[in-house]
């Protein structure tokens, strides 16, 4: 019925790549969700966009805000609209229009999404927000609090800006998204691909491609087995090259590699609320066991560096250089000797998702061999179902990607691990601190950069030493084109700008 009602009125066969005008590309996962999700469509599809956009260093910058100014230390954020905007059905975009999709979000927060939920409530995007009011071409929020970056925060995907006739009273979409980028949705068929048309309405340069095809191949050795076949263009999106893959491909004159960094973060999560993560010797133990090096060099081949501070170094100064990760598995064997080696075998749990974008079955397997060598035994759970796995507490250690919808670091300390985060609480993780809390509270309020930066460098300081989470690796993101697609941009969130790709000539 949903699917019957997404393609209703959109007759007519698919057309083959080899259609004039026409793009073909694949992704690992449905760029569509659907008119109860949040955002209809990721933001890779460039069918919506923000107010603001974030560049290759996770600053932001101007999408359909070009401007933004703050007053009272924080407590007033205004953005001036860009002009000549105008909707996919023709209408005119205005600051109503954007106070309207900001109380939407308020109204039906908290829902999740398949790409960043709104599970933490909108206090993550926008603080302790008293009022968003329009006047002319600008929109203003009133914050009880101050908040240091909102433009950070409203990056992406919590300041995404659709028609409000788009929506039902209930707050899902009416019909299709109706968005102002350089292109619509047209059809879409659950799991198997979305395609794009370009919008005749938009206010910047015309796509050089009347249509897109996204297809869903959830497969790494599928999608790579497509692009060879000449079946599509390009693969996009994250982990749309396993890292194995890379090399080959990228010798292959027929196509070409796009390697960027990404706030893509491999991490582990603990079971800290039971046995026997609950000791944090033995979460030291774990991490003393792992190298590093080997898991960003030999498995995921180069294109990831080792983790070490909680924050990506694409946070640039926000990042702590000076945290270390060291490698030492005769420290991590005395560990475990001084705190008791477990009875029982732990659980490694990933993601059966995730191991088609990243090979975690060849990475889990390392981690139990080094855990198991340090006197951990553990086995490797892989589960469709992970939040379900997680929340009964039956698991030890996760492996997982993470990354942030914005450019503000204060959503994974807030939305991770503050002592009430749904995702601490709900999936186990056990931590909590009164010192943390209070630092990351302070972090988003502190306006001055330098006082700002020194907060988050004591708390990944502080995680470092309690290690409720570690970073595993910092993953760049592949993606690769044929040699006949130009313009291929990428910025820090792995966000590829759909509207900037052109034949090359």
């Amino acid at each position: 019925m949903l699917l019957g009602m997404v393609l209703a009125g959109c007759g007519g066969s698919p057309e083959t790549p080899q259609d004039a005008g026409l793009l073909t590309l694949a992704a690992p996962r449905d760029l569509v969700a659907g008119p109860q999700d949040p955002y209809f469509t990721h933001q890779t599809l460039r069918v919506w966009e923000p107010l603001v956009s974030v560049d290759d260093r996770l600053r932001p910058v101007p999408a359909l805000a070009t401007a933004w100014e703050s007053a009272d230390g924080g407590r007033r954020w205004t953005f001036t609209l860009r002009e000549g905007v105008r909707f996919s059905d023709g209408s005119a975009l205005n600051a109503e229009a954007v106070v309207a999709n900001v109380q939407r979000f308020l109204r039906i927060a908290p829902r999740q999404s398949a790409f960043f939920s709104l599970d933490a409530g909108m206090e993550a995007a926008y603080g302790q927000l008293e009022e968003v009011r329009a006047y002319g071409g600008r929109v203003t929020f009133e914050l009880r609090r101050p908040v240091a970056d909102l433009p950070g925060r409203l990056a992406g995907f919590y300041s995404m800006i659709q028609s409000p006739k788009a929506f039902a009273a209930s707050g899902d979409f009416a019909g299709n998204p109706v968005g102002t980028g350089p292109y619509t949705l047209t059809r879409w068929a659950k799991g198997q691909q979305a395609e794009l048309a370009a919008n005749p309405h938009y206010y910047g340069a015309a796509p050089a491609y009347k249509k897109i095809v996204v297809k869903v191949i959830p497969d790494a050795n599928a999608r790579v087995a497509a692009l060879r076949a000449g079946e599509v263009d390009g693969l996009i999106d994250k982990g749309a090259l396993l890292s194995g893959q890379v090399a080959a491909v990228a010798a292959d004159s027929r196509f070409r590699v796009v390697r960027s960094p990404s706030v893509l973060t491999h991490y582990l999560t603990f079971n800290g609320s039971r046995e026997p993560f609950s000791d944090p010797r033995l979460r030291e133990a774990a991490e003393l066991a792992i190298d590093r090096r080997t898991i960003a060099d030999k498995l995921l081949a180069g294109t990831a560096k080792p983790g070490a501070a909680f924050l990506s170094p694409v946070f640039g100064e926000l990042s702590d250089p000076t945290v270390a990760a060291a490698y030492d598995p005769a420290k991590a064997r005395a560990l475990v000797d001084a705190a008791g080696r477990p009875a029982a075998q732990g659980t490694i749990l990933i993601s059966s998702a995730e191991t088609g974008q990243f090979p975690y079955t060849d990475i889990a397997e390392v981690l139990r061999a080094a855990f198991e060598q340090a006197g951990l035994p553990a086995k490797v759970t892989v589960a469709e179902a992970t939040k379900a796995v997680m929340e009964a507490g039956d698991y030890d250690v996760f492996l997982s990607a993470y990354s942030v919808p914005n450019g503000d670091a204060d959503y994974l300390f807030r939305r991770f691990l503050r002592s009430d985060a749904a995702w601490n609480v709900d999936r186990k993780l056990g931590y909590r601190s009164k010192e943390f809390d209070t630092l990351v509270d302070q972090a988003a309020t502190e306006t001055d950069q330098a006082g700002r930066r020194d907060l988050y460098r004591r708390l990944q300081r502080q995680l470092a030493a309690d290690r409720p989470m570690i970073p595993l690796a910092y993953q760049d993101n592949p993606v690769v084109t044929t040699t006949e697609v130009g313009g291929v941009v990428q910025n820090a969130a792995y966000v590829i700008d759909l509207g900037t790709l052109t034949p090359s000539s």
